[in-house]
């Protein structure tokens, strides 16, 4: 019987829709039939669609549905408050609704938390920052930023103290991620290296090394305090830090220079002159719209990460002024080789250089066991490969094949010449990765023409090749001629070293 009655209510609701839908619309009805879609759109827009008018039709069919439940002896009685009219739209929704309605208003949406200014002042409805926090607010820019953040999770407790110390903003932390995304290896086009991306050309004010054994741009804690030292400097030429900013990306002389052609002028003036390189004038902005967006990442909607603010603190420094492998410090003190190659990105190889000081960081529970032992001298703490000469070997084509610079070989073996290698004589290659033992290659391929001979008379270059166990070919190519060119008494000749 409930079926019954709900059926009729329906059926009441849509004749009285349709009635006064009629009424609103008699023209469109005169010229054709109205939809379905027509008349109920027209229901809900039709100003002759009164309230007084939907309780009369309403009332007369549940009087009668009412009247037909009782002579089936139906017992059951109306909801109370099934045959009112509301008295607005509005309260119709809520009579509609029901619990639901109530529910609703027990589950209200959590306030968002009060949003923190950076501590960099800039215009915030600039259509650039507008533009990139519209950018970095996406669902998938957030992933990524959390992603960003989860590279710099081992180093931004370092960049914080750093910051504090220096008396810096805060939102310097969140540079690296438009510099680097927070790789110490990441490398630009320009040939920029590490999370703070250095130029070979700008790191000796501040003591980073480059060279075979090293490149300490791929250091974040060595370059954090450059960065920042170096940002530090440009806030104090340009006394601003939007201006600091700028020159951080395109170069202190470059906006000193730009900021005396236009005196007066801020960073945003100069941008809107265009009178900036169109990098940096993109640059200040991007960066202050993801400072905002990390600074309050909870009010953007973004996964905050964790890390350990004091982790920096749990490492100490070794001077160490000779070749150590560091897998071998790790082995003979029972340390984890990967913590002590995490804290010492900036080795090529995981050897420390020769003839200059490395400060080697190492776990502060392990350093006094390191430090005896690297202060030991009579242990080596380096892998050599030995090698015998051979004919036809040299420092180049050995370097090659361990993986190792000339030089390298050179420093470990003290007094040979790559010119004068002498054959059967056993020297020591560092062994920095694992490697067949070199075979040589196919004769005279790697022949060095180091050596020279005054040609006598009788001479040519087929008895020469033989002299000197060479191809005729290979001889006549190192000396710039042809096979039977006529060698001139006196002349000197490139020619294999004998011993």
């Amino acid at each position: 019987m409930r079926k019954i009655n709900a059926f009729l209510l329906a059926c009441a609701f849509c004749f009285a829709s349709a009635q006064n839908s009629l009424d609103a619309q008699e023209q469109q009805a005169s010229s054709g039939t109205i939809s379905f879609i027509n008349l109920f759109e027209t229901a809900e827009t039709s100003t002759s669609f009164t309230p007084i008018r939907f309780e009369t039709k309403i009332d007369k069919l549940l009087a009668k549905a009412q009247a037909e439940n009782l002579q089936d002896g139906a017992i059951e009685e109306q909801p109370q408050n099934s045959g009112e009219a509301p008295d607005n739209e509005a309260e119709a929704d809520d009579t509609l609704t029901g619990e639901a309605s109530a529910e609703n208003n027990e589950t209200e949406e959590t306030p968002l938390p009060e949003k923190q200014k950076i501590a960099i002042d800039y215009p915030e409805e600039n259509a650039l920052v507008q533009k990139f926090l519209k950018q970095y607010t996406t669902d998938y820019a957030k992933k990524w930023l959390a992603a960003v953040m989860k590279n710099g999770a081992p180093y931004r407790g370092y960049i914080r103290a750093k910051i504090a110390e220096m008396g810096l903003p805060e939102c310097l932390e969140f540079l690296p991620v438009i510099e680097s995304n927070f790789k110490i290896d990441a490398v630009s086009k320009s040939g920029a290296m590490g999370m703070w991306q250095f130029m070979k050309n700008s790191i000796s004010p501040f003591g980073i090394r480059v060279n075979e054994w090293m490149d300490e741009r791929r250091d974040p804690w060595l370059t954090t305090d450059a960065a920042l030292k170096k940002l530090k400097e440009n806030y104090d030429t340009l006394g601003d830090w939007n201006l600091a900013l700028a020159a951080y990306n395109s170069g202190l002389g470059a906006v000193s220079r730009t900021c005396k052609k236009n005196p007066g002028a801020d960073y945003w003036a100069l941008c809107e002159k265009k009178q900036l390189k169109s990098e940096s004038i993109n640059y200040v902005p991007k960066f202050l719209a993801i400072a905002d967006i990390l600074t309050n990442p909870e009010y953007y909607g973004i996964d905050a990460v964790e890390f350990d603010e004091n982790a920096h603190l749990d490492y100490a420094f070794i001077d160490v002024k000779r070749n150590v492998d560091i897998s071998l410090i790790a082995e003979q003190t029972s340390m984890d080789s990967s913590i002590i190659k995490f804290l010492n990105p900036a080795l090529f190889y995981g050897v420390t250089p020769p003839n200059a000081v490395y400060k080697l960081r190492v776990p502060s529970e392990f350093k006094d066991a390191v430090a005896e032992l690297v202060n030991d001298k009579s242990k080596l703490l380096i892998k050599y490969h030995l090698y015998k000469i051979r004919s036809g070997d040299t420092v180049y084509a050995l370097s090659r094949h361990y993986g190792v610079s000339e030089d390298m070989i050179l420093q470990a073996n003290p007094g040979l010449k790559p010119s004068q290698l002498r054959i059967g004589k056993t020297i020591c290659i560092p062994a920095f990765k694992d490697v067949s033992p070199y075979k040589g290659k196919s004769a005279n391929d790697n022949v060095a023409y180091t050596g020279t001979y005054k040609v006598q008379q009788g001479d040519n270059l087929w008895n020469l090749s033989l002299k000197y166990n060479v191809q005729v070919e290979s001889l006549a190519e190192a000396n710039n001629m042809k096979v039977d060119a006529i060698l001139r008494e006196g002349s000197t000749l490139k020619v294999p070293i004998i011993d």
